[in-house]
């Protein structure tokens, strides 16, 4: 072999030996970046009522980092600051040393030295102990977590589990040790479970949060409801089982629902989780907050079959209506949703009121309640509404609901009557092919639940999908705050309508032209 080939030779080895070693790295690199968020806790190990959450963070870049508890989330629309329920908080890195941590307020937490951070460990305090009538400090409970040794666990996830300054849309692992004979009812995707852990999984930390968990020894009952399989899940701290009868009451309702909706509903699971505390109070107190795909309900009565049942029932009626919206059809601001200073749509009037709006509608059009019922309905809607600053236009609500509490309630007043109005005016002008319902599908199929909507555009586009006079509408009574001509509007299906004392009943003489319109908004005109 000549020098030069030895030398060639040299080369090609040192080539193959270069490469070799290049990608041996590239892969312990690759082994060393985390891309999700992996979080434990276990149930059994409760201390002075707190639990030790551990996270194995995501490969952090930066210097400096901040980590986030929120104070505000999807559904409530008042600062609950969730991180004054922490303490003990610690940075490590991957040798258990710890890193320099400094807390900015509540629930913030600037880490630095952070591109050595493997691991963070805190304790969370649950926000309630017993669910009763006696708080008035203006929390939502349905919104915090409460831990009962051997009894319940109610697991709303933006209480205990944070996230990192842009990084909400890594996937989240969760690992969930639990006491024996516990089940962990929620929609929260399950990729594995055996007798004492389970583990879920969430793409982003905003599907996280949407899925609270109820962990109680089993009472849960299953539902099937068109395509949809409805869980209803129960814990009573009488002991008593009450899925079976509770969804039992709640079936003919969903199916209701479904039929209403078109015959197919776009979720496939949903989940009724509902936690009841006794009281001897005559009466009930309840809480709950809406999901995409379940709602949490907490109930403080005594334990008595028919007004649980009416409770159940009240809520089902109108959150289960939410699949539709914002489930389907909503705004960049609530899929980009801020946990620490959200920026809020404009749009309360669809999301609750046209949900509001429905819960009313629903009955009547399906057969359920006679017409002079709903009318009575719609007259306590506009005498409540009445009470509320007639000045302030939906949007300006909307944009605003965390400052304005006591105006809030208004979206399912004023709002839940924009929609009646706009049903009206789009099946009189359309002949009856297109009302709320049909626009609702429309919008679905335009948007959906990754495809948001632009907040500024909703209404033009509605416009383009029904007919240019409807965006007047929305002009005026709004993003303006013209009184809602609901007379106008309920005198072109048969009714009259009483301003000076919100009385509504339908005519004893309709004409022709009345009692079509009526049948089709209606589906009847008796």
């Amino acid at each position: 072999m000549t020098k030069h080939k030895h030398i060639l030779l040299f080369i090609s080895i040192l080539y193959l030996s270069l490469s070799a070693c290049g990608l041996h790295k590239s892969k312990a690199q690759e082994v060393r970046v985390r891309r999700e968020y992996r979080y434990q806790v276990n149930l059994r190990q409760l201390v002075q009522d707190q639990l030790l959450i551990e996270l194995e963070t995501p490969t952090i870049q930066e210097e400096e980092v901040v980590f986030y508890i929120p104070r505000i989330v999807p559904g409530i629309y008042g600062y609950m600051d969730f991180g004054d329920r922490v303490s003990s908080f610690v940075a490590l890195n991957d040798k258990g040393e710890t890193l320099p941590v400094q807390r900015l307020d509540k629930g913030r937490w600037k880490i630095s030295m952070a591109q050595q951070l493997h691991f963070l460990r805190y304790r969370v305090d649950d926000g309630w102990e017993n669910f009763n009538g006696g708080f008035v400090d203006g929390r939502f409970r349905s919104a915090e977590s409460s831990f009962t040794e051997n009894k319940a666990f109610v697991i709303n996830h933006n209480s205990l589990f944070g996230y990192f300054e842009g990084k909400t849309q890594l996937p989240f692992k969760i690992n969930i040790e639990k006491p024996e004979r516990f089940f962990g009812a929620t929609t929260l995707p399950l990729q594995q479970s055996s007798e004492y852990r389970d583990e879920f999984r969430a793409p982003s930390y905003r599907d996280l949060v949407d899925n609270p968990i109820l962990y109680a020894q089993a009472d849960t009952a299953m539902l099937r409801i068109g395509n949809t399989q409805v869980l209803v899940a129960a814990y009573s701290d009488a002991g008593a089982k009450l899925a079976g009868e509770l969804a039992g009451n709640i079936k003919p309702l969903l199916e209701n629902q479904r039929l209403y909706l078109g015959g197919k509903l776009p979720v496939e699971r949903y989940a009724f989780l509902i936690y009841h505390a006794r009281g001897n109070d005559p009466g009930y107190v309840g809480d709950g907050l809406e999901h995409a795909t379940s709602t949490l309900c907490l109930m403080y009565s005594q334990l008595d079959e028919d007004l649980l049942k009416d409770y159940i029932y009240r809520i089902a009626s109108h959150e289960f209506f939410h699949i539709v919206t914002p489930l389907n059809i909503h705004a960049e601001e609530i899929e980009q949703y801020n946990f620490y200073q959200p920026k809020l749509s404009r749009h309360l009037w669809l999301y609750e009121g046209m949900t509001e709006y429905a819960t009313m509608h629903m009955p009547v059009k399906q057969g359920l309640i006679r017409i002079p019922e709903f009318a009575r309905t719609i007259s306590q809607k506009a005498k409540e509404a009445s009470g509320y600053d007639p000045e302030l236009s939906l949007t300006e609500l909307s944009v605003h609901a965390v400052d304005k509490p006591d105006q809030y309630y208004n979206v399912y007043l004023k709002g839940a009557l924009v929609n009646l109005c706009l049903d009206i005016l789009l099946r009189e002008k359309s002949k009856g092919k297109m009302g709320a319902a049909e626009l609702m599908q429309a919008l679905s199929e335009k948007y959906g639940p990754n495809r948001p909507f632009k907040d500024d555009e909703l209404f033009d586009v509605i416009a383009a999908l029904s007919f240019p006079e409807i965006r007047d509408f929305f002009r005026r009574h709004v993003e303006g705050h013209e009184a809602l001509p609901l007379d106008k509007c309920l005198e072109k299906a048969g009714f009259t309508y009483n301003s000076d004392n919100h009385s509504v009943k339908p005519v004893k003489q309709p004409s022709l032209e009345q009692l079509q319109v009526r049948q089709w908004w209606l589906g009847r005109t008796d």
